[in-house]
């Protein structure tokens, strides 16, 4: 039985070496390149050709940190349009008092998502030869659009970066094994599974060859959809991890958005989850578990303990190391989420269980007052406690 679970252990180390080990070995290819003097660009007093596109609901409370970004750009972007998907705050009149321009989703068709009708309904307005998706929740360095033109000018491809997530609360912690997770299922460098929805670069001629967000307006997992569409169309991709030029702060009004939102997530999110990166998550999820719970009998000193303390205790450290090795690479993860893994194994049971038990009963998650389902359907409710916010 020993060797039994040491095997175990041994194969969810290397299951998780293949989930978290990606950022590491791509670390000098996985970054934006430098910026570099982009003609008409704000040192020349002008503006580039880049219209960008902020899809928001609900957004008054962070939007004002991402408008106030894009107004230092080393280079200007020549227009921001903030699409108000029905929102029930202030979110219009904060963009608005900014100096964004504000498009009124007009009422949404059958079969389209929120999301991608706000980002076709901003493209369809875009003046711009290029253009830039953003979510509201982004932040970006003075020399972020310098960067992602230079990058897509470089690699003549549709260039996309998963964020890095800052946290600022002990409970948004809880969010670091699915970035990891994110992150495995798309890839970093040439040749991505998809793209990361938050930061996406386009040209106008690229975004009309794949479709737009008209191809893939019933899908929820916009990022990869689009994605698949661009390769359909023989379009490359290029992804990036964001480091210090593109950040965001996910799920900041509390633990409860944090369990709706990644199991949202997760309803739709699994099925396009490559196979390969579900058995090494299957593989690292047990392992780890299994280490976790005989460190926890061989120092109680119980008689389950199988595995020798001292062995156990080597275990535990080696998969904390690579979690502390890789974790920071996706965002503000100290070593404490190292540390204390099996609290966020719990979690992550916990998100898992609970979109199960959805899909199984039919049910729905309420995401920023919009009832997603399973199958994708996403109808209003109503937003008795929409968050209201003026400009800070």
């Amino acid at each position: 039985m020993v060797y039994f679970l040491l095997s175990i252990m041994l194969l969810g180390w290397l299951g998780g070496a293949v989930l978290f080990s990606l950022p590491l070995t791509r670390r000098r290819s996985g970054t934006l390149p430098p910026a570099a003097p982009f003609p008409g660009g704000a040192a020349d007093g002008g503006a580039c050709g880049v219209s960008v596109i902020v899809p928001a609901r609900n957004e008054a409370n962070r939007i004002g940190e991402l408008l106030r970004a894009l107004s230092v750009q080393s280079a200007l972007p020549l227009e921001v349009i903030v699409v108000d998907d029905e929102s029930a705050d202030e979110t219009a009149v904060v963009a608005e008092r900014l100096g964004a321009r504000v498009v009124h989703a007009p009422p949404r068709p059958e079969g389209w998502m929120g999301k991608t009708w706000a980002c076709q309904s901003g493209a369809d307005e875009a003046a711009g030869d290029t253009l830039l998706f953003l979510d509201a929740d982004v932040w970006l360095a003075p020399d972020a659009i310098e960067r992602l033109l230079r990058a897509h000018d470089q690699k003549a491809a549709v260039i996309s970066v998963q964020p890095y997530h800052l946290v600022k609360r002990p409970y948004e912690t809880l969010s670091a094994l699915f970035n990891a997770q994110v992150v495995a299922s798309i890839g970093i460098g040439a040749n991505p599974r998809g793209l990361y929805g938050p930061c996406i670069m386009m040209s106008a001629d690229e975004y009309r060859r794949c479709g737009g967000h008209a191809a893939i307006r019933g899908s929820i997992v916009d990022d990869i959809a689009l994605g698949r569409r661009c390769r359909a169309e023989r379009i490359p991709l290029r992804t990036y991890l964001g480091g210090p030029t593109v950040r965001f702060r996910m799920y900041p009004e509390g633990f409860g958005q944090v369990l709706s939102g990644w199991a949202k997530n997760f309803l739709h999110g699994a099925d396009a989850t490559p196979r390969s990166v579900l058995f090494a998550q299957s593989m690292w999820i047990v392992g780890a578990t299994t280490v976790a719970v005989q460190t926890v009998f061989a120092v109680a000193g119980l008689r389950v303990a199988i595995v020798p303390l001292f062995v156990v205790l080597g275990a535990y450290a080696a998969y904390a190391v690579l979690l502390a090795a890789s974790l920071p690479r996706y965002g503000r993860f100290g070593l404490g989420s190292a540390l204390l893994f099996p609290v966020h194994l719990i979690f992550f049971a916990c998100v898992t269980a609970y979109a199960l038990w959805i899909r199984i009963r039919g049910g729905s998650v309420n995401w920023r007052g919009r009832a997603v389902t399973p199958h994708g359907a996403a109808v209003s409710v109503p937003m008795v406690d929409a968050p209201r916010s003026g400009v800070t």
